[in-house]
């Protein structure tokens, strides 16, 4: 099995948008029903989905949307400043308010009750905070989120990565979520081979990237 770095995945996803002309948000959109897959939808009927605001948020945005109309109940928390989401991510939240889902915005203690509240409540949190990108150390707020997941969730599957694994070493980077089931996109990530006592069952699915975009990135002939 091929494993590669962030870096590398970065810009394999950067020639399917870029060289490729295949738009972000139909790899995005692919990502969300890939995960939607994984999901037993008999066993869990209820969702809190905890966004970043990059592309990783904007998976789980999408997968919210994905749950919901498939009659769910699903409770989505964002943390990081809206504004600065990335272009992908913003088209999703703008349906999911378009739509009228419920979006709490986590900016303080008394948000972190309300979290808490629900992963308590509902049968499966969906991890969508960090990507393959992150490279620092998580603290604060953000520190705070993870740990009310790992305290508070009935079962977790995190989109891509365990958000707060580096994903070239699965080194934990101050503190990470504790996954039952990773879906990882279209390629294993070296860090999830490094750290399987964080990602749980690891699953890889195919999101609409061409081979020749993987290989001309990794040299593969």
């Amino acid at each position: 099995m091929i494993s590669v770095t962030g870096n590398q995945m970065k810009a394999i996803d950067n020639y399917c948008i870029e060289k490729l002309g295949i738009p972000g948000i139909v790899l995005m959109e692919n990502a969300a029903l890939k995960v939607v897959k994984n999901i037993d939808l008999d066993e869990f009927t209820s969702f809190t989905i905890v966004c970043g605001v990059g592309n990783n948020g904007g998976d789980g945005l999408a997968v919210a949307r994905h749950l919901y109309v498939l009659g769910k109940e699903v409770k989505v928390f964002l943390i990081g400043n809206i504004g600065k989401g990335s272009r992908d991510f913003d088209i999703n939240y703008k349906i999911l308010k378009n739509i009228g889902l419920d979006l709490v915005h986590i900016n303080s203690q008394e948000d972190l009750k309300t979290l808490n509240h629900s992963l308590k409540s509902t049968g499966m949190t969906i991890d969508a905070l960090f990507g393959t990108g992150l490279s620092r150390k998580v603290e604060g707020l953000y520190k705070d989120v993870i740990t009310s997941i790992n305290a508070n969730s009935n079962y977790i599957l995190s989109i891509d990565i365990p958000s707060g694994m580096h994903s070239d070493t699965g080194e934990v980077l101050g503190v990470s979520v504790k996954a039952n089931k990773t879906v990882t996109m279209q390629l294993m990530k070296k860090g999830l081979i490094n750290n399987s006592q964080y990602t749980g069952q690891v699953i890889v699915e195919a999101i609409g990237m061409p081979k020749v975009a993987i290989d001309s990135i990794l040299n593969i002939k």
